[in-house]
Parts: C-alpha cells; sequence; structure tokens
C-alpha cells in the first residue's frame, strides 16, 4: 500500500457568504490510496473559523502510520478531515472504478433528495433564490441567519413561510447568537414559520442549549457543537438532548464516527441527517455513497457538484431535486 496527498486550492463560482464572512476560495487535500488493485481516493478539507487545515507534517504522518498498519490506526486521535479523507480513499481503493457500496442509489436506481440552498444575500435576493427553489420543486430550503439585521431576516422569513406554506425551512446561525439574546430570536424564528434552527449559539454553552432545547418550540440541531464532542458524544447528547443532529463526516469524525451518532441519536429519538461541508466531487460521492447505504430515504443536506469554477465533473449529478449516482 502506498499513500499520498496533494493540495488542491478550488475557487467558488460565487462567493459563499456566511455569518462568519465571505469565501472566495477554499484549500483541499486529495489524499490517494494506492494498492495492487489500484487506486481509491479521498479529500480532506476544513471549513475556515472551524477547524485549522492540516499542516504537512500532519498529513505526512498520517498517510504513513495508515501504511504501516495496512489500515487507520486504531485508538488514535486523528484529526477528522484526514480521517474522512483516508476511510473514503481506503474504501475506494478495495474496489477501484465501483461505487464504495452497492445500493440502489449505486446503481443508480434511486436518488437522495436534498435541500435547497440559499446563499447569503439581499433579502429580496434570497427570496428570488428561495422562490426559483419551489418552481424547481424543492419541499425543503436551507439559509443562513445571523449576517443581516435581524428583524429584516425576520421579515423575509415571514413573507416565505406565506408564499411557500408547504415547504420545510431550515435555518443555520452558525452560533451566530449570545445567550442573552437567543430565546427571544429562536420564538421569533419559530412565530415567523421556520421548521428548525442549526446550532443557534456558540458551542461549549451545553446548559444554555440544553434549555432552549426543552423551552423553545422550534427544533434545534446541533452542528458545530459535534466537532469538539469527541469521545462525550453520549454525554453531550444526554445533557442537551437536541432535536436533530447536522452530521458533517469531514468536521465530526470521519464515517465511522457518524455511524456512531447515527446509533447514539437513533436510540434517543433524535431526528439526523448528513450535510456536506464545501466538499468538492471528490468528497461530494462519498458522503452521497454513504448515505445511500444508511439513509436513501432521508432529505440531507449535500452539495450540488457545481460549488467551483475549477471542480472535475464527479459520478453524482443534480437531477431535478434529487443526487443521482452516474457511474462513466
Amino acid at each position: 500500500m502506498r499513500i499520498q496527498w496533494q493540495k488542491r486550492v478550488l475557487h467558488f463560482r460565487r462567493p459563499a457568504a456566511t455569518s462568519r464572512g465571505a469565501l472566495t476560495e477554499r484549500t483541499s487535500f486529495v489524499i490517494e490510496v494506492r494498492t495492487e488493485h489500484g487506486c481509491g481516493y479521498g479529500e480532506c478539507c476544513t471549513m475556515p473559523g472551524l477547524l485549522p487545515a492540516p499542516t504537512d507534517a500532519e498529513l505526512n504522518h498520517w498517510c504513513r502510520e495508515t501504511e504501516k498498519w495496512g489500515g487507520i490506526p486504531t485508538g488514535q486521535r486523528i484529526p477528522s478531515p484526514i480521517r474522512f479523507g483516508l476511510e473514503c480513499a481506503l474504501q475506494e481503493a478495495q474496489h477501484p472504478g465501483l461505487p464504495r457500496w452497492d445500493t440502489t442509489f449505486s446503481r443508480g436506481e434511486t436518488g437522495i433528495a436534498i435541500h435547497h440552498l440559499i446563499w447569503m444575500d439581499t433579502t429580496d435576493r434570497m427570496l428570488a433564490a428561495m422562490n426559483d427553489g419551489i418552481q424547481r420543486g424543492f419541499t425543503c430550503l436551507k439559509l443562513k441567519v445571523g449576517a443581516l439585521p435581524f428583524d429584516e431576516e425576520i421579515r423575509m422569513l415571514r413573507e416565505a413561510h406565506a408564499a411557500f406554506p408547504q415547504a420545510e425551512i431550515r435555518v443555520d446561525a452558525n452560533g451566530a447568537f449570545s445567550p442573552a439574546e437567543a430565546f427571544v430570536k429562536l420564538e421569533s424564528l419559530a412565530a415567523a414559520g421556520v421548521s428548525s434552527i442549526e446550532q443557534p449559539i456558540r458551542p461549549g454553552q451545553w446548559q444554555v442549549m440544553r434549555e432552549l432545547c426543552r423551552n423553545i418550540p422550534l427544533p434545534i440541531a446541533l452542528d458545530e457543537e459535534l466537532i469538539t464532542a469527541h469521545n462525550a458524544a453520549e454525554q453531550l447528547l444526554d445533557s442537551i438532548m437536541p432535536q436533530a443532529l447536522v452530521i458533517k463526516p469531514s468536521l465530526h469524525g470521519g464515517l465511522a464516527a457518524a455511524e456512531s451518532l447515527v446509533g447514539l441519536a437513533e436510540q434517543r429519538g433524535i431526528r439526523w441527517w448528513i450535510n456536506s461541508a464545501l466538499e468538492s466531487h471528490i468528497g461530494l460521492t462519498a458522503l452521497a455513497e454513504w448515505c445511500g447505504l444508511h439513509a436513501p430515504a432521508t432529505l440531507h443536506g449535500l452539495g450540488t457538484g457545481r460549488l467551483f469554477t475549477d471542480d472535475s465533473p464527479g459520478k453524482v449529478h443534480l437531477r431535478n431535486t434529487q443526487l443521482h449516482y452516474c457511474a462513466p
């Protein structure tokens, strides 16, 4: 087994705006696993402001360790993005040129429903983008909140709910609300017709988050909170008891950790879905294949494969409102 990695800088087709600022490019590290059977590829990428980019030394170390052990070393705290990239590359290398798992999705028989992502912009443009999604048949709209004046966001959401009462509207605050204002703001969002909110306050404030989940009539999904959970995921869920989890394997410990989180969530009656984290076609393909194995009927928050100007066409394509696997 031989493992190598290569750094790539990808450029967004349009700035990706969040409450933490706008991104125009992102760095990705492509991991290649070569065996006597052929090659497999995985992607290691991070989200600026959430996880530091892996260093050359870290990538070299864990690639050599994985080579030495013939697989990912057990019992080691490998950075989540690196673990995710290695897992995906090793899985593909087992059957080069074929899907990682044989499912109705990977055979092209079924698709995976996804939400329609609305990028941060002016309220008029965001409303127009929501209308476009509804016209194209999407039943779930996802948008960021916390960057515009809150009264403008509430006015926009009320208008959207009145215009599209049948749509599920998910919002993501990326921890933008302070504990002091969170209760009032979440009540306003619930009254505006929002279906759920991701990470309303910064992670690490378990007691406040628990009170929000218990007392606000708006389902709350943990996202960034899961980055620092590590081996305390069970304690985290039992303490906060959120209504949902937004699982991002590249940030939350990799595919094996995602499967563990799914098990913990289902034991507790907690909803969950998978979100991509601005991966290129390499990471997106692996995520879609994993969803096709574990939750093909769930509506996920995966990308469309059209984020970057310099990304290659992948095996996963958007058809109407679903992702479909199209083997070359």
